[in-house]
């Protein structure tokens, strides 16, 4: 299967189930003396910043995301854990592209898909597939 393999889906697993990791801080949102304005941004831990990479660089993200999320819903914890895999893999994959490509249009999106488990809903499905790919199924 192209993605993780089940060591490291098991590593960001228990990385995102820790609910004792600070996963990001907001900065900016003043006013300088001068009266320049920064907006606020999310500042992702690093380990935030490694999965990103992680992911970016697992073969799992997908050039038309947006037109498999067409297809079907995807994009909360339910719709995820609702899935089945091996038959909604492309699916799957389109969220997590979603997720991970969206940022950059959407500051706090990373934030909000660890807040709400999405990113732990897509972990769980991928080693769900990892596994049913090891069993044959």
């Amino acid at each position: 299967m192209v993605g993780f393999q089940e060591q490291e889906l098991q590593e960001w697993i228990r990385y995102f189930e820790n609910k004792n990791t600070s996963f990001c801080t907001w900065t900016g949102g003043t006013q300088s003396e001068e009266g320049v304005i920064t907006m606020p941004y999310p500042v992702y831990d690093a380990g935030v910043q490694r999965f990103i990479a992680a992911v970016s660089g697992s073969g799992l993200m997908m050039k038309d995301y947006l037109q498999q999320l067409e297809k079907g819903d995807a994009l909360t914890p339910e719709a995820i854990s609702g899935l089945e895999m091996p038959r909604d893999m492309e699916l799957l994959r389109a969220a997590l592209t979603y997720f991970v490509r969206q940022e950059r249009f959407c500051d706090g999106l990373w934030e909000k898909a660890i807040r709400e488990g999405i990113f732990l809903s897509i972990l769980y499905k991928l080693r769900e597939a990892e596994r049913g790919s090891r069993l044959g199924t």
